[in-house]
């Protein structure tokens, strides 16, 4: 029986970047039309009613590629994270992705995504995500740093506790992480969605029950350093920092807390738990000390949280030195 090809969306989220919006959209439509795939990939881009843009303009910019874009404005202004919970929700697609509004497609690029999704079909197991690198660049053209690449190789992450904590921070480059819409766990979502982090809540979530794949490739182009506009996590620089510092932690917490709840045994969790203070230690160790003294207020929850963590830690490696000795 000859499957159908499996489909593919870009979900490309907006505010207050008309010309990006326009460059993001054509760097993805541009390959769906040179290689003849609109009957595979998608394109919807949504913009969360920006002060600053007519969407008419928009529209009319892409027009020669309106049979495989859908652009449109919300009627009011959602917040980043619930825009995006939306389109995702909406996807019926069997993967997505979200690139930002400043980033792009790699020239080239989407022949090797789509070879990647069909060789899915070829293993005949559940796959619920894959992921990049993310190559960061300047405005000009600069390659400024280059993260999310925990192998040196194409390589398969199982599903699993463990392996959700270890690998859950790969999923805040939201460009170039791709899954399937409909293995996403929006009553998690939902609950969380203030988080700053919701991508590595929903993506730890998906490792705990599926495959991922990690592809080492530079798919897109990730502008960093630009003007972003995140008014709403604070006013000044610091204070966002803070903001997304202490989503971060909660979100590890979170994703930690569901993990444990699956696990009995002592050896697994001891090691969950530790995997758990491994991403508090390497945000942190990143955060804080550009943070002023005088502003290290994290949340008392949090700190609680840590306090908690390593007296557990000790509790049960004391319990398993104890099964050791006694049986």
């Amino acid at each position: 029986m000859i499957q159908s090809p499996k489909t593919l969306e870009f979900l490309i989220p907006s505010y207050k970047r008309p010309q990006s919006f326009v460059r993001a959209i054509e760097s993805v439509a541009s390959q769906i039309d040179r290689l003849d795939l609109a009957y595979r990939v998608k394109i919807t881009a949504v913009d969360d009613r920006s002060p600053n843009i007519d969407i008419a303009e928009t529209i009319e910019a892409i027009a020669p590629f309106s049979q495989f874009v859908s652009v449109r404005q919300n009627d009011k202004n959602k917040g980043m994270s619930l825009n995006i919970r939306d389109m995702v929700a909406e996807s019926v697609a069997d993967f997505c992705t979200v690139l930002t509004d400043d980033d792009m497609l790699q020239q080239d690029s989407l022949k090797e995504i789509i070879e990647t999704i069909d060789s899915l079909d070829e293993e005949q197991r559940t796959v619920g995500s894959f992921f990049v690198p993310r190559y960061s660049y300047l405005e000009d053209g600069t390659l400024h740093c280059i993260v999310c690449n925990p192998f040196s190789e194409d390589t398969r992450i199982s599903a699993g506790t463990l392996n959700s904590l270890r690998y859950l921070e790969n999923g805040f480059i939201l460009t170039g992480l791709f899954f399937n819409p409909k293995l996403v766990n929006f009553k998690i979502w939902d609950k969380h969605i203030e988080n700053s982090f919701f991508p590595v809540i929903y993506f730890a979530d998906l490792l705990l029950n599926y495959e991922s794949l990690f592809i080492n490739k530079n798919w897109f182009v990730h502008v960093v350093n630009n003007e972003c506009h995140w008014d709403s996590w604070g006013k000044t620089e610091q204070q966002r920092t803070l903001r997304l510092y202490n989503d971060y932690l909660k979100a590890v917490a979170l994703s930690s807390e569901q993990a444990l709840s699956r696990e009995s045994r002592i050896g697994l969790n001891l090691a969950l738990l530790k995997q758990e203070f491994i991403c508090y230690k390497r945000q942190m160790n990143t955060s804080l000390p550009w943070l002023a003294n005088g502003n290290r207020n994290v949340e008392k929850s949090m700190l609680l949280r840590v306090s908690y963590l390593l007296a557990v830690i000790y509790y049960s490696l004391s319990r398993f030195k104890l099964l050791i000795r006694y049986g």
